[in-house]
């Protein structure tokens, strides 16, 4: 089984070029549309609140974030993205993929597609129902750094989010995690 499909490496590769995590790529990349970039919308406790421009979302971030969208004209998919990296290497990051084409794969399949990459460990795999939702949090550990996810899956679109850091930061990041995944919200349907 292959971790990732190759558009969704594409896709999240153009979410890493957007959040400035790595140097821009051509060629067949999906389209990116910025709605804000470093944004800081301190809600004076030093978290910032970001609405998704696009996406159906809001999420608080402890760091400026960027606000964004992409859309890959080959697989007709479209994605909504909030987040931001630190200066400590730290990355927050807030994705809803609405229904496409193609369906995302089941959130069973993540922690094995996660764990058949060597060198990753993955650990905590959690799965529940919050009312409608299916609730997905694990993490995936490697040598030099460590990736807390939680998926979210509705009946209207999948939501992930994640914080990616090098290991020497893991108590900084702990102290902010779970506000960070507890915070986010659907935006209320006007």
């Amino acid at each position: 089984m292959k971790p990732f499909a190759p558009h969704l490496l594409a896709r999240f590769a153009l979410i890493t070029i957007a959040l400035g995590l790595l140097p821009a790529v051509a060629a067949a990349q999906p389209k990116l549309e910025m709605h804000r970039a470093g944004v800081s919308a301190d809600d004076g406790s030093g978290w910032h609140l970001a609405v998704s421009s696009k996406g159906s979302f809001s999420v608080l971030l402890p760091i400026p974030f960027n606000d964004f969208t992409t859309r890959d004209a080959a697989t007709g998919e479209t994605t909504y993205v909030v987040g931001g990296k630190s200066s400590e290497g730290i990355k927050f990051v807030a994705v809803e993929l609405p229904p496409g084409a193609k369906p995302p794969p089941d959130l069973a399949s993540i922690p094995k597609s996660l764990a058949a990459t060597p060198g990753n460990k993955v650990s905590d795999v959690s799965r529940n129902t919050k009312g409608d939702a299916d609730v997905l949090t694990l993490t995936v550990a490697d040598g030099s750094k460590t990736l807390y996810m939680r998926c979210i899956q509705t009946k209207g679109a999948r939501y992930t989010l994640t914080v990616e850091f090098p290991n020497a930061y893991r108590e900084l990041v702990a102290a902010n995690k779970d506000r960070f995944f507890d915070s986010f919200k659907l935006k209320a349907k006007s």
